[in-house]
């Protein structure tokens, strides 16, 4: 009987129009009907009323947070915690709004703060660690993280954070462990946790766990948006596209920029037949004068910027430009808006080189795959209709080159030594490709292994790793980080690229074929274990494809120790 309260309320504010406490009780009500921009204007009247109603404060900001206006909400929140110092709730909404907004810096400190009244608070803890990670403190994380889990022994989106962590810190102790209970949790739950970690367990969870993992996500998704946002929004509702028009195909990614999509992309968006296609980008990640962001911009008939409009003013803005198709270019990755694709702005929504996996939504219609990292009979596994590219999903655009092409010595490496090297990022590797790993060394003795420099603790768990396989830590050379030409063109110096086995090289494989190098993988079930086969049956280098790891191995050590063999795959890939 809401509507009978909403006029209970509006007849006492009429008799006692300075009653604050009937403003945030009516505001409270129309926040829970989903009218929130009414709900905002009743707690902004309760505040001005009565300044010290930290409750009505604490309810705008979570308007303000959902709207993505993380500002006002930050300031909102910190007036509530001005006026009440030990309001733990406060601290623990600003430190995510000042995560937003990239004040990592600051959140440490607000998180830091709210401790101090609450130090047994899980969500401080974990929402502490989410900020350490992206300011690069993974050690500190670790222990924010960990404590955060004895806390909330049973939450399992801060197990699976602290798992992402420990990924990329390889940190493999009692990982596989984590990882097989958070997958049995998934199942039994049906608790959403992150699906791009998900998918790269070390436990290598099936297609049916990621579907499982992918729905959770979707229906926490749809959840949050008001019914009353997504009753007009179907395509039904929709007039249908004029003959004459040229369709409208829409590209919504935060990563228009010098970023792996770059490479990727560009020559797509430059390609499109304008004769009967008009191109828009939906931009929302950071802002840059890159090279690479203005050939985005230039290969677009439409570049629009939303990163300062809420999911629902996106998706009204999509819709009123007619896009037609919209393609998803961030799926469950890191910085993702799918409340916009849940608004459907679009008749038809695609999923493409976003994530490699189902979203396991029903508001996005296609998947664009090939029949390898997808064979037809997994369509069962994926709530996506399943379109298939004729040779490989993966698109190729261009790599930028090298002023000068490095040396061995340049890079610290031996120079008659075999150089194996696996660039990809620390989370893709696994104890077990690790083992393999240590396997060929000591089979070919005289080999390194040329890594991506991570940071200090990884680098020693990595180092510890292999000496307790009864390899010289030495034999671990580690890349620093160089401006992307460069890095492509070190690619020359290497003799095989090893791939990682839940994850493959996937862009990292494409820059190591790009400069000749060979790529040896070992296909797995899922599309994240299958995109390195993918791209080499593309180039018609089946023979680099095992069939399982003791082949993998076996094939790296006949590379290893035969160079004519080498020189010839070499002299094919060219």
């Amino acid at each position: 009987r809401l509507a009978d309260a909403e006029i209970a309320y509006r007849r006492a504010l009429a008799a006692h129009p300075d009653f604050a406490e009937a403003y945030h009780a009516l505001g409270v009500l129309l926040q829970q009907q989903g009218r929130c921009d009414d709900a905002l204007s009743e707690f902004e009247t309760a505040c001005a009323l009565k300044p010290s109603d930290t409750k009505s404060y604490y309810r705008q900001a979570e308007i303000l947070m959902g709207a993505r206006q993380y500002f006002p909400a930050a300031q909102a929140l910190q007036q509530a915690i001005n006026i009440d110092p030990g309001y733990v709730d406060a601290y623990e909404m600003l430190g995510r709004a000042l995560f937003h907004l990239y004040r990592n810096d600051r959140a440490v400190e607000v998180y830091r703060a709210g401790l101090a009244y609450d130090c047994e608070n899980a969500t401080l803890y974990h929402g502490l660690g989410l900020s350490q990670i992206v300011l690069g403190d993974r050690s500190g994380a670790a222990l924010s993280l960990d404590k955060a889990l004895q806390l909330a022994p049973g939450n399992p989106a801060i197990l699976c954070n602290l798992i992402s962590n420990k990924m990329y810190l390889c940190d493999w102790r009692d990982i596989e462990i984590r990882s097989q209970q958070l997958v049995d949790t998934i199942f039994r739950t049906g608790a959403a946790v992150d699906p791009f970690t998900f998918q790269g367990l070390p436990c290598a969870p099936g297609n049916a766990a990621q579907l499982a993992c992918a729905r959770a996500n979707g229906a926490a998704i749809r959840a949050a948006i008001p019914q009353m946002e997504l009753s007009d929004k179907q395509p039904a509702a929709r007039a249908p596209r004029p003959a004459e028009r040229k369709i409208r195909i829409g590209y919504l990614s935060m990563d228009f920029r010098a970023h792996p999509m770059a490479y990727l992309m560009t020559a797509i968006l430059e390609k499109h037949d304008r004769s009967q296609f008009e191109i828009f980008a939906y931009a929302y990640g950071p802002v840059e004068d890159s090279p690479e962001r203005q050939r985005f911009m230039q290969a677009v008939d439409h570049f629009i910027d939303i990163h300062e409009l809420s999911d629902a003013e996106a998706a009204d803005r999509i819709a009123a430009d007619g896009v037609d198709i919209l393609i998803d270019r961030k799926g469950y990755t890191f910085g993702h808006r799918l409340g916009i694709f849940a608004r459907r702005p679009a008749p038809v929504q695609v999923n493409y080189l976003a994530f490699g996996g189902t979203m396991g939504v029903d508001f996005i219609d296609y998947a664009i795959v090939d029949a390898f990292v997808v064979p037809p009979e997994e369509q069962e596994n994926y709530t996506e209709r399943l379109v298939y590219l004729p040779d490989c999903y993966q698109p190729n655009s261009y790599r930028p080159k090298a002023d000068k092409m490095p040396a061995r010595s340049d890079c610290g490496l031996p120079e008659e030594a075999v150089v194996f090297c696996c660039f990809n990022q620390t989370y893709k590797l696994t104890p077990r490709i690790f083992d393999c790993w240590m396997r060929i060394l000591r089979r070919v003795p005289d080999a390194v292994l040329w890594l991506l420099h991570p940071d200090a603790a990884t680098a020693d768990n990595l180092r510890h790793e292999a000496a307790i396989r009864g390899v010289d830590a030495d034999r671990l050379i580690f890349a620093p980080k160089v401006p992307q030409a460069d890095h492509i063109a070190r690619h020359a110096l290497v003799d095989i690229f090893l791939d990682t086995d839940v994850v493959n090289a996937l862009t990292t494989a494409s820059d190591a074929l790009s400069m000749g190098c060979p790529v040896i993988t070992c296909p797995g079930h899922s599309f994240v274990s299958r995109g390195a086969g993918s791209i080499l049956r593309a180039m018609e280098l089946p023979e680099l494809i095992a069939d399982d790891f003791h082949a993998y191995e076996d094939l790296a050590v006949m590379l290893g120790t035969q160079p004519d063999s080498r020189a010839a795959l070499r002299k094919k890939i060219a």
